[in-house]
């Protein structure tokens, strides 16, 4: 069965925009070394007070993670439901490319994590922990094990969700900036509260970002290239 696009996806001004000023903010915070100066303002105040908060671990951190995978799984369902009900093939198709936008996002970041040797701010003997700074690809074995701090897995668990804009777009719905401008805020907000803890640095919570956004370009550029769609 085939199923006509009436909006096939292209990469536009919002997203592009997005991904610019993405770009120059972590130039700008490698450049200016903001990533110290942050985490060096926050200990300062903080003497990362705030790890063990219930507001930033506890809601913004345990709480907020496990809200949004229960709102994925609840997606998967609807996913499910769709395919066993058969009676929209164009349905099926756009929330499997969300369903897959969303996970592959967050599985990204994930695997990143896994594979790359970078501590959090709160493991540096600068902010009271134990271990010296390393870059990314010039850490001492000696060391090892990292913390596997980067990029910010929790960042992520929000800016996955920027697939929603790109669900409503090619949906023609008009709530789709009003829903980018909101999950891009709550991304930077679990960031932010994250930075606060001593979890991370600013340059991780773009990283994050930039991958979550660039993923989701990618996929939905790939799954509605073309006016029709074949749907079996």
């Amino acid at each position: 069965m085939t199923t006509e696009w009436s909006n096939p996806y292209q990469n536009h001004k919002a997203e592009l925009l997005l991904l610019i000023i993405g770009i120059y903010v972590l130039i700008t915070v490698y450049w200016f070394e903001l990533d110290f100066k942050i985490a060096d303002l926050i200990y300062g105040q903080f003497q990362w007070s705030l790890k063990q908060s219930f507001v930033f671990e506890g809601l913004l951190h345990k709480f907020a993670r496990m809200l949004l995978i229960t709102i994925y799984l609840g997606l998967i369902y609807q996913l499910i439901k769709t395919i066993l009900s058969a009676s929209d093939p164009s349905m099926v198709y756009h929330l499997l490319i969300l369903v897959l936008a969303i996970g592959s996002s967050v599985l990204i970041v994930t695997l990143s994590k896994r594979l790359l040797n970078v501590d959090c701010p709160w493991d540096l003997i600068r902010y009271g922990g134990d271990k010296p700074y390393f870059p990314m690809f010039g850490y001492d074995s000696k060391y090892l094990p990292s913390a596997h701090c980067f990029p910010a897995s929790h960042a992520s668990v929000g800016f996955s969700w920027m697939a929603l804009y790109f669900y409503l777009k090619v949906t023609n719905n008009q709530l789709k900036f009003r829903v980018l401008g909101m999950v891009v805020f709550l991304g930077f907000i679990f960031g932010g509260a994250q930075q606060l803890r001593g979890a991370h640095f600013i340059s991780h919570d773009l990283w994050s970002f930039l991958i979550c956004l660039t993923n989701c370009m990618f996929i939905y550029h790939l799954a509605y290239r073309k006016s029709a769609v074949t749907v079996s």
